[in-house]
């Protein structure tokens, strides 16, 4: 493939897609190509070009966990230290024991937090050490370590730890000890700074009806977990070639140890899901045999965002969209990408379902989390959900989807099988939890 046959092969991907803008970025080898199509704004006109800066959403929670590992490399903190002596200053409801809570657990969606605590504390440097002191708000879902659920709260609480440590807001740390060692420009946290910058608009609504995003939609108290971050598809990409090289940036600049990015690819957590093959530290694993694909996503309002490796073939695509519905495209471009380049078929979210589905009747029920809840009643071929989530920064929003088997415990959306997966967890006749969003519902008795 050369500069060419990617460029075009973007500008297809945003037409049929009806995206704003797009760009994409390939590591192969050490050939680096990028390309871009479409516009980074739609309101003015502006072409999308390769080193226009999107939104990364949660790819910073790679960033977040990378910094961590810097740490335990440093023999600063441990995986196996605890909340409790880590930030003795945290306190949950109900105040369940953080002795049992630990660092490793926190940067696998293993701790069992509530994991959307959407607090707006401010746009100063202490905004997440104040958000600490509001999760006495917020309880825990699950028992830590006994299931996986999305949570972007434990990952604010990681990039706590970063600060502590190192003394820095979370931001220099991001920037100091990572970003500038990596002689990249981004990520960058404030908007100040993605002023210098080919900014994109992120896009909502639908096509043919956009409507600009806000680019602060997150608050500053959740950048740690990905809610203010700006980024290019040559960043992202530096960013990858460090982990695909053993830890070492491209001047030969030790950053993390190998044996701290091979376990960051390793599964190191249970994940009694169908989603991904394995939980690793921050990255997902999508596929372990015969080849190793590990990667992650982000969404932010208006924005879409993925990178995806292939580390033992020195393979990685970068894709970003400027619009809500991207994610998509994202995919489709890395797994058509993957299998061009190297024969890597990746497997979708859910492919790895199987086995007989259970009674249906038995699943059925009320489920709950913090600002969230699924009432699922049965069906002749399928369950009927209505899913009710509320939070500080979107209000109250609800729907009604109706899901049909996919073999075991997974189920998808009927009218949108190709996107993730529902599932239910614990007892296959009357399971505890339902997985929703990537998140864990409590069954309510």
């Amino acid at each position: 493939m050369d500069h060419e046959e990617l460029n075009g092969f973007v500008a297809e991907l945003v037409e049929r897609h009806g995206l704003p803008g797009m760009a994409v970025g390939v590591q192969h080898g050490e050939t680096r190509l990028l390309a871009a199509a479409g516009l980074r704004n739609a309101f003015t006109g502006d072409p999308a070009t390769p080193d226009t800066m999107f939104q990364i959403g949660s790819l910073t929670k790679m960033y977040t966990a990378t910094l961590v590992m810097g740490l335990v490399d440093a023999g600063a903190v441990s995986l196996d230290d605890t909340l409790d002596t880590l930030l003795p200053e945290l306190r949950l409801a109900g105040d369940p024991d953080l002795s049992a809570v630990t660092l490793r657990m926190l940067v696998t969606h293993t701790s069992g937090i509530e994991g959307d605590s959407f607090f707006d504390t401010g746009r100063n440097d202490d905004a997440v050490a104040r958000l600490v002191e509001r999760l006495e708000q917020i309880g825990m879902v699950h028992e830590p370590g006994s299931t996986w659920s999305y949570c972007n709260t434990g990952f604010v609480l990681a990039g706590r730890v970063v600060e502590k440590l190192t003394g820095l807001p979370w931001r220099l740390a991001l920037s100091e000890r990572l970003v500038a060692p990596l002689g990249a420009a981004s990520p960058v946290t404030l908007l100040d700074d993605v002023l210098r910058y080919r900014a994109s608009t992120g896009h909502v609504g639908s096509p043919g009806r956009l409507q600009p995003a806000d680019l602060a939609s997150m608050p500053w108290s959740q950048a740690p977990a990905g809610s203010r971050s700006f980024g290019r598809v040559d960043d992202l990409l530096t960013f990858a070639c460090l982990h695909m090289d053993g830890g070492v940036t491209a001047d030969g600049t030790r950053l993390l140890s190998g044996q701290a990015v091979d376990l960051m690819a390793s599964h190191v957590a249970d994940q009694p899901v169908s989603m991904t093959a394995g939980q690793g530290i921050g990255w997902f694993l999508l596929d372990e045999s015969p080849e190793l694909v590990v990667g992650h996503a982000g969404d932010t309002v208006g924005y879409a965002a993925l990178l995806l490796l292939a580390p033992r073939r020195r393979l990685a695509v970068a894709s970003l969209a400027n619009a809500e519905w991207g994610v998509g495209a994202n995919f489709e471009a890395a797994f058509t990408l993957f299998a061009a380049l190297e024969g890597i078929d990746v497997s979708a979210p859910g492919a790895r379902s199987g086995g007989e589905s259970p009674a249906l009747a038995g699943l059925a029920g009320r489920y709950e989390r913090q600002g969230g809840s699924a009432e699922v009643e049965a069906e002749a071929e399928g369950l009927l959900v209505t899913l009710v989530t509320s939070d500080e920064l979107r209000g109250e929003r609800s729907e009604s989807l109706r899901l049909i088997p996919a073999g075991g415990s997974v189920f998808v959306d009927a009218e949108d099988p190709t996107s993730f997966p529902f599932e239910f967890l614990g007892d296959g006749e009357r399971p505890e939890y339902f997985l929703a969003g990537a998140r864990v519902m409590r069954r309510v008795p």
